[in-house]
Formats: structure tokens, C-alpha cells, sequence
């Protein structure tokens, strides 16, 4: 009997040890995150080392770029969280108000890792149209780097390949074309809830509608992960992690009114709209070619 008690104690004290010597996950501090990007950016600014909006506003233009793409993964991770979240940036940009000599974050939106030396991929929409002193990215680990230069760009995708400075980050491969029900993951920043992990799967694919002198619509990813604003920018992986897609924006639908007087009647759905991976590739030329 006591031999008993005794192994079932040694037991019970080998699952608390095991339990206890268990990591706790990663816990993000998204006000530490602001501050260190923006002051980090600001920084940069200052000693003249970020070229402005409005030079990288010039280089939008630019239709596509070498680029020497990753190898794409076939194995599937234990978790895609921890494989994949050290892939993904925070993009803010910054200002100075007229009351003070502090910078002032803009906003931060979603960006991901292409090549280790330094080419990200985000929305174009994240960068067009902002007139601010400079943009840079921040790392999962807290490295800031400032956008030096747009690689290749198209408005009507909604996609921006920029290069930052350094070198040494972690990339992800762009992955195939991800079938309607396949099971996807998303990393992004909603609202500044930085490192946010949703999942779901592809809806549908879709022709955007578009004003008759515009001609042909661009092709639409919908999908059923969740996102908000400042997700913007944020890879949508397949479950090996590679990227299939990346977020762009919501559409919400509402069912009509039933009085004239309405604005409008109850909330339905909410449409979560994608970058297919074949968009941003087409931006992408291999060297040599």
C-alpha cells in the first residue's frame, strides 16, 4: 500500500514538474509596440536616414521586380503561430503636430517578410495617397527599419513590394493558389491589437465589380477569417505557411430598411476580402528572366 501511495505521489509530482517547466505564451504589449516604432522611426527621421512619402509616392509606378522567392514549405508545422508570427511586421508611419516637438503615430497597419534581405510586401492602399515624413516597419523582436524604396507596386491589386534597410529577417514563400474550403491562418494587427492569429477558410473567388470606363475588374479572394482595420497588409497563410493571400479589406451587409426614414436596416454579415497569391506574384520577376 505504501508502495502504491508512494508512485502515485512520484506521478502526480512529475506532471507538476511538467507542467510548471512549460513556457508560457509570448504576451504582446501593443502600447510598447507604438511607442518603440514610432519613437524608433522618428529617431531615423531625424538623422535623415528615411526618404519621405512623397519620394516613394514617385516610385509607385513601378510595375514589377527580381526577386529571388523562398522555397515553398510542404511541411506542416506543429504550430503556425510560432512558425510564422516572427514573418510578419507592423508598418506605421509618422508625424509632427504644430503643439510639440514629439512624433506622432499615424496608424499602423499589416506588412510580411519576403526575402531576408529586407523585401516586404503590404497593400498599396497603406502607402498611396499619405503625405508624412517617412514609413518603417517593426519587427516581432522589436526591430525598426525604415521603407527605403518601392520595389513594384499595383493600385488596381492593392499590392506594394518595398525594401527596408538591413538584412537577417525571416521570410515566408509565396504558396499555390488556395482552393475554395481550403483552411487558411492570418496574422495581423487589428486596430493595434498587434500579432493577432485568426482562422477560417477561402469562400469564393470573385471579379470586383468596377465602373464601366474602368474596364475589368481585379480578381477577389473572400474568406471566413476574421479582421479588422489595421490588418491591412497581413499574410493569409495555407497550413504549411505559406502565404495564399493577404488581407485588403471588409464589406459589411446590411439588410434593407424597412422605413424610408432609415439609414439602414439590421447588420447581416461582414465580406472579408483578400489578395489572391497569383496578384502578388505577377509582380514578381525571377532574375535572369
Amino acid at each position: 500500500m505504501k508502495y502504491k501511495l508512494f508512485t502515485y505521489v512520484a506521478v502526480l509530482i512529475g506532471i507538476t514538474a511538467v507542467a510548471q517547466a512549460k513556457p508560457l505564451p509570448a504576451v504582446v504589449d501593443d502600447s510598447e509596440i507604438i511607442k518603440s516604432l514610432s519613437n524608433g522611426l522618428g529617431d531615423l527621421i531625424d538623422k535623415g536616414n528615411v526618404p519621405t512619402s512623397k519620394k516613394l509616392a514617385s516610385q509607385l509606378d513601378k510595375k514589377t521586380c527580381k526577386i529571388d522567392l523562398p522555397t515553398v514549405s510542404s511541411e506542416k508545422p506543429r504550430n503556425i503561430y510560432d512558425k510564422c508570427a516572427d514573418s510578419v511586421v507592423a508598418i506605421a508611419s509618422v508625424y509632427k503636430c504644430n503643439k510639440c516637438t514629439e512624433w506622432h503615430n499615424s496608424g499602423a497597419a499589416t506588412g510580411w517578410i519576403l526575402t531576408a534581405d529586407g523585401v516586404m510586401v503590404s497593400n498599396y492602399h497603406v502607402f498611396g495617397g499619405k503625405d508624412v515624413s517617412g514609413f518603417g516597419i517593426r519587427t516581432r523582436d522589436g526591430r525598426v527599419a525604415p521603407v527605403v524604396e518601392i520595389l513594384a507596386a499595383s493600385k488596381r491589386d492593392d499590392v506594394v513590394i518595398f525594401r527596408v534597410e538591413g538584412k537577417g529577417f525571416i521570410p515566408m514563400a509565396l504558396g499555390p493558389d488556395a482552393r475554395v474550403g481550403e483552411e487558411l491562418h492570418i496574422i495581423a494587427h487589428p486596430d493595434s491589437r498587434f500579432y493577432t492569429y485568426t482562422s477560417g477558410r477561402v469562400s469564393r473567388y470573385y471579379r470586383k465589380r468596377m465602373p464601366a470606363k474602368d474596364g475589368e475588374g481585379p480578381a477577389i479572394m473572400a474568406v471566413t477569417a476574421e479582421f479588422a482595420r489595421g490588418s491591412s497588409g497581413g499574410p493569409v497563410m495555407d497550413v504549411n505557411g505559406n502565404v495564399v493571400g493577404m488581407v485588403a479589406s471588409t464589406q459589411s451587409i446590411y439588410y434593407p430598411p424597412k422605413k424610408k426614414t432609415d439609414k439602414q436596416g439590421p447588420f447581416q454579415m461582414v465580406i472579408r476580402n483578400c489578395v489572391p497569391v497569383s496578384a502578388i506574384r505577377a509582380l514578381v520577376e525571377k532574375p535572369g528572366a
